[in-house]
């Protein structure tokens, strides 16, 4: 089965933020997204950004959360949510990428809100 493009995106921003942010070298994994995404004649600029901006949000607070054993447990809890609220953001950029090119399937959760951006 072929990776759906809302796939791609999201592993990339997440492998280009490891790139950035961690010693691992994760170039071959960054250039095979890069070389999948390239087929597409759409410009995906827009959801990469939405993407990468939202992934960043996410590896902050969870990076928050991993240093958190000096944090009092209600301070855990509320980072513990905003990953919960980042990632539901997250599958909504997902979803309209799902709209945007007709293959892949949506993420449904429990509690989950497509937020419109900028779409009619």
């Amino acid at each position: 089965m072929k990776m759906p493009i809302s796939e791609i995106i999201d592993r990339y921003t997440i492998t280009k933020l490891k790139s950035e942010r961690t010693e691992e070298d994760v170039n071959i994994e960054l250039l095979a997204y890069k070389n999948e995404i390239d087929l597409y004649s759409s410009n995906l600029d827009k959801y990469i950004s939405l993407m990468y901006e939202i992934n960043s949000k996410i590896w902050d607070t969870e990076s928050d959360i991993r240093k958190g054993t000096k944090l009092p447990l209600e301070e855990i809890g509320r980072l513990a949510l905003r990953v919960r609220d980042l990632n539901c953001e997250r599958n909504s950029i997902k979803a309209t990428i799902v709209d945007k090119f007709s293959e892949g399937f949506k993420e449904i959760k429990i509690n989950y809100k497509k937020i419109n951006y900028g779409r009619n």
